[in-house]
């Protein structure tokens, strides 16, 4: 299927050593897609270098994503709780991509977040976080009606029959 397009591509945060932005934001009948895209310059400010991810193996740390819905529930990336309890919302990350190294120990990273289910009408807010090289708290805000409306516009790929 083809989602509607909501926006992009579009800056969420930027800072001197930064930028984290939404490459695009589609919009499908069963939720959202965020390609994300982050920059950053020089090596990570983490104190004794990269920590051990969940499965125990040394990481690079990644920028962090959220989203604030209208009624004000946060969805943060990864957390599970709305999986598994049948409550949702569920943000998780389905692509990725990274680099890192060269002249100036920079990071490149692209993420492909889904939220489910279609949020609802009113303000979203689209967080991110990238502490380790000094963004905190950056913001997208998006129209819950405007994401609704493009989930409309959402295509199969083949019609059907075909």
């Amino acid at each position: 299927m083809t989602g509607g397009h909501v926006a992009g591509p579009v800056v969420i945060g930027r800072s001197s050593g930064v930028v984290v932005l939404a490459r695009q934001v589609l919009a499908y009948p069963a939720g959202l897609e965020i390609d994300v895209e982050a920059h950053a310059r020089g090596a990570s400010t983490s104190p004794g270098g990269p920590a051990p991810d969940s499965d125990g193996f040394t990481g690079r740390p990644l920028p962090h994503f959220g989203l604030r819905l209208a009624d004000g529930r946060d969805v943060a990336q990864d957390d599970e709780t709305g999986l598994r309890d049948g409550s949702g919302p569920v943000m998780a990350v389905t692509g990725y991509q990274g680099a890192s190294g060269g002249p100036d120990g920079g990071e490149d990273v692209r993420l492909t977040l889904w939220i489910r289910p279609l949020p609802e009408p009113g303000p979203l807010t689209v967080w991110c976080s990238w502490p380790e090289h000094g963004l905190r708290d950056a913001a997208l805000l998006l129209d819950g009606a405007s994401v609704r409306a493009a989930a409309r516009l959402a295509r199969p790929l083949w019609p059907e029959g075909a």
